[in-house]
């Protein structure tokens, strides 16, 4: 997973600039000295199926990508860390009157003369229409169901305006619930008011959405081959899309998605394997993006539903029993960071936490010892008559990832912890196993808090996946809830911190999840095509995919 959906208004001034760092491969990378031109095709290699094309229907980033070619947010976040208005003529704030003292009425003005794809209106009815279809648990809104939970009333005062209050102050609402397509974008009425709104996901609307509002709009979709958008004539900014059209391939093998980078098959790719960066870089005529300030991290998540995991000594001697070190070094030569925290990228993150963790294999086994389990014959532990044997699930096919996975195996095996690999293509892994507590006990991914280190969708006592949530470790403190209650509802920035901190270092304590590192994001691009600076947040690749142009 990488959750990019948390954007901030009030704490905008104070985030951190997330710049880019470019690198030529091969001596025929250029930057373009004119200005963008129109026309062009150009085909984007993707890792992974996305499992739905409609707001609220995945938490699977791939499907991001493509979401945000063909669906217009209210707000997005640009790759320097800053809100900018969409659909919306402004960002609300507490200055321009946008956002209530109390945090709890959010006014929302659309622009003049928007239209869906299909030429017809686009006004505050759909946008408040579709406000009170995530609301809809039927709907089963994937991402932030419990910030639409929080709506009390959406208002269409006008054609043009929207008002949505809340039944408790949240200053986070406009990041969690209105920003980037992934969390919010408005649906047409014309379309969907009259489904059933249980029967949308399964609807042929949830694989190719017919009526849209980006950039672009889809003119062919294979499943499992590849999904083509073309430009929208109707999209809100006069110009734009520069690009004819794109073509996004699904390519779910690493080593095939670099031989077609290699043969100019493809012209983009984003989130590539680490394994191979020299490879990139050896491209003629292609450049390697890397993120200058990383803002996703990866993490392995203890689904403490499981008996085994339940026990804070097993979680604490498996903390022990991993060293990071080897995986940091060998697999992200060294790229990669530890972190404590999952507030990589924001202002909420706490590089003085460092060390969190102490490799300590001989104390991990005289831990669990002490917590009454026997070492058996075969070099595993045991309790009440069963062997400490957990799976471990991350997505199929990410090599960096397979690696990790052995590297901890082994490390595990070392103090007598039994480690069953079991990995699943990423639509199901997020689709269906991570919303199952029987279906996995250790979870790796990749995760992007965005611009607000809020995460209380993964970490409060009422997320747990069974209420519409991600707490996918069904992990629960009052002390934990009552931090995130004061984060979500106090303005202050200092409040929040001091907050955050609380948050940090209690699940340091509590050790639902284990942080292995922050790490950029790796992409690489025809050298031809201009604006392209995948953001470690947003949309990631695409956030931008209205500017993007090809040189002469």
């Amino acid at each position: 997973m990488r959750s990019k959906f948390k954007l901030w208004s009030f704490a905008a001034a104070l985030l951190l600039v997330a710049g880019m760092m470019l690198t030529a491969c091969g001596p025929t990378a250029t930057t373009s000295t004119s200005g963008p031109t129109k026309g062009g095709h150009i085909t984007d290699g993707l890792f992974e199926e996305p499992d739905s094309l409609l707001p609220q229907q995945s938490i699977e980033t791939y499907a991001d990508l493509v979401d945000a070619t063909i669906w217009a947010p209210l707000f997005y976040g640009d790759n320097t860390g800053i809100i900018q208005a969409g659909l919306a003529k402004e960002v609300p704030s507490a200055t321009n009157g946008g956002i209530s003292a109390d945090a709890k009425t959010y006014t929302i003005h659309l622009r003049p003369n928007l239209k869906w794809s299909d030429g017809s209106p686009l006004t505050s009815d759909d946008v408040a229409f579709t406000l009170n279809l995530m609301k809809n648990p039927a709907y089963g809104a994937k991402t932030t169901a419990s910030e639409f939970a929080k709506i009390a009333t959406v208002t269409a005062s006008d054609p043009s305006t929207v008002v949505i209050t809340l039944s408790t102050p949240d200053v986070a609402f406009l990041a969690l619930a209105l920003t980037d397509p992934l969390g919010f974008a408005p649906l047409p009425k014309s379309v969907y008011g009259s489904m059933d709104p249980a029967s949308i996901a399964k609807s042929d609307q949830n694989f190719q959405p017919t009526v849209v509002s980006g950039p672009f709009t889809i003119k062919e979709r294979v499943k499992a081959d590849h999904i083509t958008v073309v430009r929208n004539p109707n999209y809100y900014q006069a110009g734009k899309p520069y690009l004819d059209q794109i073509t996004f391939q699904i390519i779910t093998d690493q080593n095939t998605i670099l031989t077609q980078l290699q043969s100019h098959a493809i012209d983009t790719s984003w989130f590539l394997d680490i394994n191979k960066l020299d490879q990139y870089k050896a491209i003629q005529g292609y450049k390697v993006v890397l993120d200058k300030a990383p803002g996703s991290f990866e993490a392995i998540y203890f689904n403490m539903k499981n008996p085994f995991l339940a026990d804070l000594q097993v979680r604490k001697a498996i903390t022990m029993g991993i060293n990071v070190q080897p995986i940091i070094q060998n697999i992200w030569k060294g790229i990669a960071v530890p972190t404590c925290d999952d507030s990589v990228g924001t202002f909420a993150h706490e590089p003085s936490l460092i060390p969190c963790y102490t490799f300590n294999a001989a104390g991990a086994k005289q831990l669990l010892e002490s917590d009454g389990f026997t070492m058996g014959s075969d070099g595993y532990y045991t309790k009440g008559g069963k062997t400490l044997e957990l799976r471990y699930s991350t997505t199929a096919g990410k090599a960096y990832r397979e690696q990790t996975e052995t590297i901890v195996q082994d490390q595990l095996k070392q103090i007598g912890i039994k480690i069953d690999i079991v990995n699943h293509p990423a639509d199901y892994y997020f689709g269906t196993q991570l919303y199952d507590y029987s279906a996995y006990d250790i979870a790796e991914f990749a995760n992007s808090l965005g611009y607000d280190p809020d995460n209380h969708t993964q970490w409060a006592c009422n997320q747990f996946t069974t209420a519409g949530g991600f707490n996918i470790s069904a992990y629960c403190n009052p002390t934990v809830d009552a931090a995130i209650n004061t984060e979500l509802t106090n303005p202050d920035i200092n409040a929040r911190k001091a907050a955050f901190h609380t948050i940090h270092t209690q699940i340091l304590q509590d050790i639902p999840v284990m942080y292995y590192y922050s790490a950029p994001d790796i992409s690489c691009a025809n050298a031809k095509l201009q604006n392209y600076s995948p953001s470690p947040a947003g949309p990631s690749e695409t956030w931008n995919v209205w500017d993007w142009y090809l040189s002469k």
